[in-house]
């Protein structure tokens, strides 16, 4: 368990501070040298140029910025928004939960990344509209998940006797709901990074994400797919950022939930 915990974590941790070098490193990733156009790796740079002559190792960097920046907070926003709202509609009931459960019928109708696409193309390219249209979308797995399990706390007796003592209904909330809600919730958000993480470069690679010069490893892709027989190296070195990651963070996730089951341990 040890090993199968650890090899994910250092390579989530590894492209974690490649994008904090991002923000600290003085990179020149948008630096155009004609003379370096498509050359391969090299020891002068390790993962080569690509179509500008921009060197593709810091493009590498500065796109796990982008990646993480954009991932972390869609995941905050999806999870204080979502959970909010599946506590609320499944604590007070009625119309309420009626009406909550109408809505994320409605998103799950939807596939997520068609509807984010949707979303994208009507607000414009940038990274504020990739993060507004891809919250917009990803709020609906967090709510679901806190709805289902406060309604399967709501009756317990701490709880109970919690209101019939007059206790808040916003204080039996915070102190008896959400810690007890909190491990599922927070697994659920490690698997929606690596959802946010594909949706932000499909978002890219189809030219509705982050923009140029800014850099993305979905906007590197569709760069490289034009030189595929002649510089395959534009996408491969993305290809396989957002591969290692995103495999990386699923078993995380898939750590974290066995590490949290109660149930399993003994």
């Amino acid at each position: 368990m040890k090993k199968k915990f650890n090899i994910p974590f250092f390579v989530v941790i590894f492209w974690f501070v490649c994008g904090i070098l991002g923000l600290i490193l003085p990179l020149q990733p948008d630096q155009i040298s004609l003379d370096k156009i498509l050359l391969g790796p090299g020891w002068e740079q390790w993962c080569g140029y690509d179509h500008l002559g921009r060197p593709i190792c810091e493009r590498l960097i500065m796109g796990a910025k982008t990646s993480f920046s954009v991932a972390i907070i869609v995941v905050l926003i999806s999870f204080v928004v979502g959970t909010f709202f599946g506590v609320i509609g499944a604590w007070f009931g009625g119309i309420y939960d009626k009406f909550l459960v109408v809505m994320i019928d409605i998103f799950i109708a939807f596939p997520g990344i068609l509807l984010a696409i949707v979303l994208a193309g009507l607000l414009g390219p940038g990274l504020t509209n990739t993060v507004i249209a891809l919250s917009v979308v990803s709020w609906v797995g967090f709510s679901r998940l806190a709805r289902i399990q406060t309604l399967s706390i709501k009756n317990r007796d701490h709880i109970i006797a919690a209101h019939a003592l007059g206790t808040l209904d916003y204080v039996i909330t915070y102190r008896h709901i959400l810690p007890l809600i909190i491990a599922p919730l927070i697994i659920e958000a490690t698997f929606s990074v690596a959802s946010v993480i594909i949706a932000e470069a499909g978002l890219s690679f189809l030219g509705l994400g982050i923009q140029p010069p800014s850099a993305s490893w979905g906007s590197m892709i569709r760069d490289g797919t034009q030189y595929m027989l002649v510089a395959p190296h534009m996408v491969l070195g993305p290809g396989f950022a957002i591969l290692s990651l995103v495999l990386c963070v699923n078993l995380l996730g898939d750590c974290l939930r066995e590490k949290m089951d109660i149930r399993g341990s003994k």
